[in-house]
């Protein structure tokens, strides 16, 4: 089996950052969210805390399991399997505007 690259590993960690933080916005446990991104419950805490566990390959699971497709699907045809790893990534990617740093800054 090839070793991840420095690369990989970092990429790996940015997007176990990003389900962290899905999983704190709908108040999901690593035991609830296992079942609706059919990821194992072992390797959804792994990678929660900081360890570089594979993802890339259940990133689609993991977009359905938070409901984030809704305003990609415009045909019934269209499905989650289709989008591609980086549409993934993007729709993981928590938005800016709900960051700690820009809330405080609102509020002072």
């Amino acid at each position: 089996m090839k070793m991840p690259s420095q690369e990989d590993i970092k990429e790996r960690k940015e997007i176990w950052g990003w389900i962290c933080w899905w999983m704190n916005k709908f108040g999901l446990t690593p035991r609830e969210l296992a079942p609706r991104a059919r990821y194992s419950q072992e390797l959804i805490e792994k990678g929660i805390k900081g360890e570089p566990v594979p993802i890339r390959h259940a990133l689609c699971n993991f977009v359905e399991a938070f409901g984030l497709t809704s305003g990609r699907t415009k045909h019934y045809e269209e499905t989650i399997d289709i989008l591609s790893d980086d549409e993934c990534k993007k729709l993981l990617k928590p938005p800016l505007a709900t960051s700690t740093y820009q809330s405080n800054f609102w509020n002072d």
